[in-house]
């Protein structure tokens, strides 16, 4: 960082799987002078890391430094044409410069700024496209009669957790690695036959059980 400019980096993904994604914007954008990271959807408009970021590169321009906002690609910034155009605006008023690496983009232009206008119409469109597609996708399965979710695993199987959970002490983890199942399903399993999840307790009700057929 000199004296009188500064660069601030804005890398974004949907999720916390997308780690590949995420290094391809880091890597893009380590000539920043400071990155803000951030998982979350881009159609979702509560950002903490972006609004920290707007609000870090509006302090250093005001304070005389020449700002420059980079992201890798204009869609990690939003999707939605209504909030592109909103923190444009935004940065145009503080005269901080929005550059995109991937379209080779830069708002210090009438051309850039009318560019990002059409790509963050383009990107909100396919935003759209998708949701449509997804719905329409839904709707065909269930007129179809398609169940939707997660299959449910076959009776002997869960039976067999139920036996070694309630009455063997393999854990939570050895029984899923047994059976070839996430632990997620086992405890759904558990939740499904209303079985606490206490295995202690369970033992011990089913030992008192035993001695009172005993008695």
């Amino acid at each position: 960082m000199s004296q009188n400019t500064i660069n601030i980096g804005y890398a974004r993904v949907s999720t916390h799987k997308q780690d590949l994604g995420l290094e391809v914007q880091i890597e893009a954008l380590k000539h920043c002078d400071q990155l803000f990271i951030e998982k979350e959807s881009g159609s979702y408009n509560a950002r903490p890391e972006l609004e920290k970021a707007l609000n870090l590169a509006k302090s250093f321009s005001k304070n005389g430094k020449q700002v420059t906002f980079t992201i890798y690609k204009l869609d990690r910034l939003t999707r939605s044409m209504f909030k592109l155009l909103e923190i444009i605006e935004q940065l145009n008023k503080h005269h901080i410069q929005l550059v995109s690496l991937h379209e080779k983009l830069e708002t210090d232009s009438l051309i850039g700024r009318l560019l990002c206008m059409i790509l963050g119409f383009v990107a909100e469109s396919e935003l759209e496209n998708l949701r449509f597609r997804t719905r329409e996708g839904l709707r065909k399965a269930k007129k179809k009669g398609i169940r939707l979710g997660a299959k449910r695993i076959e009776k002997a199987k869960e039976e067999r957790i139920l036996d070694l959970y309630l009455y063997t002490n393999t854990s939570i983890r050895n029984i899923a690695k047994a059976e070839r199942i996430s632990t997620s399903t086992i405890y759904k399993v558990l939740e499904r036959n209303k079985v606490t999840n206490n295995r202690k307790k369970v033992l011990q009700n089913t030992c008192q059980k035993q001695d009172k057929m005993v008695e």
